[in-house]
């Protein structure tokens, strides 16, 4: 069995990435591997170290400035790999310390692996400041690991690597049906009519706008027999990032406005659903829409595939990759084909068309469950043989 050290930010709080960082160490650790997760302190929990797993703990002391105590906790564990969950954004004013602990176990000897989650969208974003940080990590990487065919590509195009290796993003395959949970959520969210579900970070990347330009097209379709729910608050942004968070938070404010505005329509807004809510809901609702204007990957859309939902998607190789033949694409920003693919699966009438798309939905989950994505990832950095290009 493998000892295997990851830096990355660790839930709570309910990042994406920290999420995702779980179902990959909840994975290694159902293996029998002994998992340490290097994470940020967080004002979300009391304990600065806790079992996480049988054989998992995860330790909450990088902060903003390189600790003896991290590098210590690193060394004396004396890892196999050290997997590092990279995007600007999530590690923030975190960056330059991670980066010090990952050079330090490198010149151990031990094998850093890269997984990028923000390139297309990060390598750019502040010009050369971005570059240069992309630049200054890929330095210390032995493996880099995408999640999606843009991914891969971008980082082929910048020049980061010579060979870039592409895994699927994971999902939970196998997720049962809990008709308890269902019926408790439909009675928290009020929801009687057939459904249309959106979640997730706001952001105008995520197209809810164009949703919700949709929203009148759909319920004159339907009779207005159905009811659409958003879900979602803007991510907490720090350090180089905050500019982008107040540009979420405007988002947000001007979403809520337009659902205000809409009389006759059977439109909730919410914040951040609960956890235990967020599996029900995608099995409750008819219909998951994910109007994306751009997506490199989206921890949502396996979330929607791990619940077997009925999901329309925006036609993205993003989205493609995760998805396969489990959604309905439209193209992206097209209201009106949007409203037409939602339409078609709602109702009894259109049962059968959701039901096929949620026998899809199983059968890619099992072709990229974590535990599949997990070992993959690990046999990656144990052979590791992908060197930087510079």
């Amino acid at each position: 069995m493998a000892r295997i050290a990851v830096l990355s930010p660790f839930e709570p709080p309910p990042d994406g990435i920290g999420r995702y960082s779980r179902h990959l160490v909840d994975a290694w650790d159902r293996a029998g591997h002994q998992v340490l997760v290097l994470a940020p302190h967080s004002r979300h929990t009391s304990s600065l170290s806790e079992e996480i797993g049988q054989h998992s703990h995860v330790t909450r002391i990088v902060s903003l400035a390189p600790r003896h105590a991290a590098w210590a906790e690193a060394r004396n564990f004396q890892p196999d790999v050290l997997v590092v969950q990279f995007a600007v954004s999530a590690l923030g004013v975190n960056l330059w310390a991670m980066r010090s602990l990952t050079r330090h176990v490198s010149a151990l000897g031990v094998p850093v692996v890269l997984i990028f989650h923000e390139t297309v969208r990060e390598y750019d974003l502040l010009g050369p400041l971005t570059r240069s940080i992309y630049r200054s990590w890929a330095r210390v990487g032995d493996v880099a690991i995408a999640l999606s065919t843009d991914g891969r590509r971008s980082l082929l195009d910048a020049g980061l690597f010579e060979t870039v290796l592409q895994v699927p993003h994971g999902a939970r395959a196998g997720n049962e049906n809990d008709e308890s949970a269902a019926e408790r959520v439909r009675h928290a969210y009020g929801v009687t009519r057939p459904l249309v579900l959106t979640l997730g970070f706001t952001g105008v990347d995520k197209g809810t706008d164009v949703l919700l330009d949709a929203v009148p097209l759909i319920a004159e379709a339907r009779g207005n027999d159905v009811q659409f729910l958003i879900a979602g608050s803007p991510r907490q942004r720090r350090g180089l990032f905050r500019l982008m968070g107040r540009r979420d938070q405007k988002f947000q404010r001007i979403l809520d406005a337009r659902v205000r505005e809409m009389p006759g329509a059977h439109v909730t807004a919410t914040g951040f659903i609960a956890d235990d809510d967020v599996t029900p809901l995608l099995r409750v609702a008819d219909v998951v829409a994910l109007p994306y204007r751009r997506a490199t990957q989206s921890g949502i859309a396996n979330l929607a595939l791990s619940s077997q939902a009925a999901i329309v998607a925006t036609d993205l190789p993003g989205l493609r990759d995760s998805l396969g033949d489990a959604a309905l694409y439209v193209a992206p920003e097209d209201a009106r084909g949007l409203a037409e693919a939602i339409t078609s699966l709602l109702g009894d009438d259109n049962r059968p068309a959701r039901e096929q798309l949620r026998a899809s939905a199983a059968r890619q989950a099992a072709q990229s469950d974590f535990d599949l994505v997990a070992e993959l990832i690990l046999a990656a950095g144990l052979n590791s043989s992908i060197k930087d290009a510079h």
